[in-house]
Order: structure tokens, then sequence, then C-alpha cells
């Protein structure tokens, strides 16, 4: 059995059918690396070095996302998205009220519920979903429908490449990246560290990148 079949299909899939949608995708992680050599660069500032270590703490995740959606993975993909979401509150906690920095430093962070509250975070309902539904195992459809073949009522022992919902997967993470990628951005601006020419850039990728996914997906 190969076990990488679902991701070589997919794999090919980036390079033909779902190019445009790759494209963007390592566009939006290129950018993020862009802002990290800006927060790298002034790392003598405190706000800037914590502020890198939870930017690329959510590129990474969002890179595992990337990476299980390849493999038919995106439902266990679920559990990483939690706590994605909460790096980009986490910059939002520290750019509400830069003196929380020093609460980092401490290590004495209010929970990830607490903060969104102070921030008046939007993700209440999707925290709770992902927890009920990804972060931990229950028997609820919405934790089972992918391993079972409807068809047959057999287990799916691999995850059959999908190119509809590799595609809607791909468009979901792209949202993701985008609102990291602003919550990093309204850090910058803060310290009036921003670049036009790369502010330009992340507003011609997000806004293309956002017309481009509402044709395809609706």
């Amino acid at each position: 059995m190969n076990l990488w079949i679902t991701r070589e299909e997919s794999l090919n899939a980036l390079k033909n059918k779902l190019s445009i949608e790759a494209q963007y995708i390592e566009e939006g992680f290129t950018i993020i690396d862009s802002l990290l050599r800006i927060f790298e660069d002034n790392k003598s500032d405190i706000f800037c070095m914590v502020c890198s270590f939870t930017l690329l703490k959510g590129k990474n995740l969002c890179f595992s996302i990337y990476s299980l959606s390849l493999d038919g993975l995106a439902q266990e993909a679920g559990a990483l998205l939690r706590p994605a979401i909460e790096c980009f509150e986490l910059l939002d906690y520290f750019y509400t009220d830069p003196k929380r920095i020093q609460e980092a430093l401490d290590n004495r962070l209010p929970s990830a519920g607490e903060r969104a509250i102070k921030i008046n975070g939007k993700f209440k309902g999707l925290r709770e979903h992902l927890n009920e539904a990804a972060s931990h195992f229950s028997f609820d459809p919405t934790s089972c429908t992918h391993l079972i073949n409807w068809k047959n009522g057999s287990l799916r022992y691999y995850q059959e490449y999908s190119e509809n919902h590799l595609r809607k997967n791909l468009w979901t993470l792209f949202s993701i990246v985008v609102i990291l990628i602003n919550s990093a951005l309204r850090c910058l601006t803060f310290k009036k560290l921003f670049d036009i020419e790369l502010v330009k850039e992340i507003a011609e990728w997000k806004d293309s990148g956002l017309k481009f996914a509402k044709e395809k997906i609706l």
C-alpha cells in the first residue's frame, strides 16, 4: 500500500487544476516570511521579539494544516486550527495593549478564552466547535463521517483524493493565513515598521484571492 498516494495526487493537482490555489497559498507563506524578517531585524525590541515567536508559531500551524489537507486529513487538521486561532488572537491581544508583552515574558498570559474576551474576539463559536469535533475525538457525525464509505458501509482505511474537497480546504486555509497576516501587520504598524510596498502587495494578494475564492467556491 502506498501511504502517500493521496498526497501524490494532491501535489499533482497543485501543479495543474489547483495551481492558482497553490499560488495564493504559497504567496501567503512568502508574505509571512517577509513580515518575520521585519520582526527579526528589530528583535532587540521585546515587543517585536515576542510577536515574531507568535507569528512563526502561527505559520507552522498553518503549514501543518496545509500538509494534512494534502493527505485528505482536513478533519484532523481542525485540531491544529484551534491553536492557530490563538496565535492571531494573541497578536491582536498584544496590539490592543502592548504592555501585555510582559505577561508573555513572565509566562502568565490569561487563558485563550480570557484573551479573546478582552479583544472582543469573534471566534468563540468556531473554537467551541473545533474543541468538540476536532481537538478531541467523539462519535459526533462531524468527527466520524469521513471514516466510513457510506456506499457500502466499509471503513475508509485511507482518505481518497477529492479535487473539490481539497479546493475548499485550500481556500479555507487561505482565509486563515489572511487573518494571521493582518494581525501581524497591525503589530508592525504599531511599531511604524511596515513597508508601504509590502502593504500594497498584501492588499492586492488578499483582495484578488478572496475574489477568486468566492468565484470558485460559490
